[in-house]
C-alpha cells in the first residue's frame, strides 16, 4: 500500500506539471507551440537564430520549432535552446554520476541504458554489475519524470554462486527552480523513490548544481542523501557528493575532464552499525557520434582504504 501511494504521488506531480503547460504546449502533439515561440523572432538577430535541422541539436527541432539563442564566442553546445534557454549540452547527460539541470524539453523523451561495475579490493564483497534501463520524459514547466528498471549481476568468483536478479525499479522527478542562468548554479531539486526487491525501499533526495565556467568548460556537482525506509536497527544511510568538470574538445561531439565521488555510508544490521568512507576519482568522457545518441564512460578509482578498487559507469543514450 505504501508503494502504491508513493507511485501515485510521483505520477500525480508529473501530471500537474504537464497540465500547467497544456495551454502552451501539448506533450504529445508537436503542433501546439508556445505563443511566444510561434511568434516572429524579435530583438537583436545576432542573439537569436532558428535552429538548423542539420545540426546536432535537431532533438529540439523534432519536439517543436524552438528558438536557439546564439552566444557570441561560445561553442554551439552552449547556445540557449527551448523555453528555459538552457545550454544545449545539458540536454545530453554530460557526466555519468553527476546530474545537471533537466535533460528533456517539453514533450522530449529519451532512453538510456546504464552499466555500473563495482569491483572491490582483494578480500572485499563480490563484484557487482548493476544495470538500469531508464526513460526520461520532459513535462514542461521545468519538470522532468524518469522511470528506471533495475537489475544486477553478482560475481562471487565461484561459478555456482553467481547471481543475476531483479533489483526493483524507481521513479524520479526533477524540478528546476528557474530558467537557465537566472540563478547562479542553476539549482534543481531531485527526488527518487526506489522500490527494492526483497529489501526495504529507499528514498534519495538531491540538490543538483551546474553551469559554465568559461567557453567550453562545464561543471556539475550533486549533494545526495539516500536512506532506507526501515527500522533503525536494520537500516542503510548514505550521504554523498559527486562532481565533474568537462572541457569540450570537439563541439557537440567530444568532452573530457575529471570526476569524483565522495561518500559516507552507515549500514546497520541487527543493531550493529558499520561505517565506511569512500572517495573515487577518475576521468569522465562523453562522445556523441550522431545527434540523437551519446555514450558516456566514467571509470573512478578508489583512493582510500575503504573504497572499492574501481567503479565504472558506462551509459548509452538515445533521443526519440
Amino acid at each position: 500500500m505504501r508503494n502504491s501511494w508513493v507511485l501515485v504521488l510521483l505520477l500525480g506531480m508529473g501530471a500537474v506539471a504537464a497540465a500547467q503547460e497544456s495551454r502552451r504546449f501539448n506533450l504529445l502533439d508537436g503542433e501546439g507551440l508556445p505563443l511566444n515561440l510561434a511568434a516572429e523572432e524579435q530583438g537583436d538577430p545576432s542573439r537569436q537564430a532558428k535552429q538548423d535541422p542539420t545540426e546536432p541539436s535537431k532533438k529540439m527541432e523534432s519536439r517543436a520549432d524552438q528558438e536557439v539563442f546564439v552566444v557570441a564566442g561560445a561553442p554551439k553546445e552552449e547556445y540557449g535552446i527551448g523555453p528555459t534557454r538552457q545550454s544545449e549540452w545539458t540536454t545530453h547527460r554530460r557526466f555519468s554520476a553527476t546530474r545537471v539541470y533537466i535533460q528533456q524539453p517539453p514533450g522530449g523523451v529519451e532512453f538510456e541504458h546504464w552499466i555500473e561495475i563495482r569491483e572491490p579490493k582483494k578480500g572485499g564483497k563480490p563484484t557487482e554489475v548493476r544495470m538500469r534501463e531508464e526513460f526520461e520524459f520532459g513535462l514542461g514547466g521545468r519538470w522532468q519524470l524518469d522511470l528506471y528498471m533495475l537489475t544486477e549481476y553478482e560475481d562471487s568468483r565461484e561459478d555456482i554462486n553467481n547471481q543475476f536478479g531483479w533489483r526493483g525499479w524507481s521513479a524520479e522527478v526533477r524540478y528546476a527552480l528557474a530558467d537557465w542562468n537566472v540563478i547562479p548554479g542553476n539549482p534543481t531539486l531531485y527526488f527518487e523513490y526506489i522500490f527494492r526487491n526483497n529489501s526495504g525501499d529507499f528514498i534519495e533526495p538531491k540538490l543538483l548544481l551546474g553551469g559554465e565556467l568559461a567557453p567550453g568548460w562545464h561543471w556539475g556537482i550533486n549533494f545526495v542523501y539516500e536512506r532506507e525506509i526501515a527500522r533503525k536497527s536494520e537500516q542503510t544511510i548514505e550521504a554523498k557528493i559527486t562532481g565533474g568538470l568537462s572541457y569540450t574538445l570537439i563541439d557537440q561531439k567530444l568532452g573530457i575532464g575529471p570526476a569524483f565521488e565522495a561518500a559516507y555510508e552507515a549500514e546497520t544490521e541487527a543493531g550493529v552499525t558499520g561505517r565506511s568512507r569512500e572517495f573515487h576519482f577518475g576521468p569522465s568522457i562523453q562522445f556523441r557520434p550522431i545527434p540523437r545518441a551519446h555514450l558516456n564512460l566514467e571509470p573512478l578509482w578508489g583512493c582510500t582504504g575503504e573504497s572499492k578498487r574501481v567503479k565504472i559507469f558506462l551509459i548509452f543514450g538515445w533521443d526519440f
